[in-house]
């Protein structure tokens, strides 16, 4: 996909240390974040306070099981939303 749209920046890089590709990424109006970590609502945040314009967006893949394989998924997905409201992001919706 990024061949075709040149606006498409993939990124091939630990998430958890932004600061090791900041030089390479300019500031976006969205953000696509698919990791399999325990800290997921952290490195979203970590990495939109570094890349994400005012007005944009962040579309998150939260993988409960990686991040409490012994809790309900339901209830993990309501910590990381909370996690994220908390670091300033307003979630529209969940699927």
């Amino acid at each position: 996909m990024a061949q075709q749209r040149t606006n498409v920046i993939p990124i091939v890089e630990d998430a958890r240390h932004p600061l090791k590709y900041r030089m390479l990424v300019p500031m976006v109006d969205a953000i696509f974040l698919d990791v399999a970590q325990p800290d997921q609502a952290r490195i979203a945040l970590l990495n939109a306070s570094l890349f994400l314009k005012i007005g944009g967006g962040i579309v998150i893949s939260i993988k409960a099981n990686c991040i409490d394989s012994t809790a309900a998924p339901e209830t993990v997905f309501a910590a990381e939303v909370q996690k994220l409201r908390q670091g300033g992001l307003k979630p529209l919706e969940q699927l």
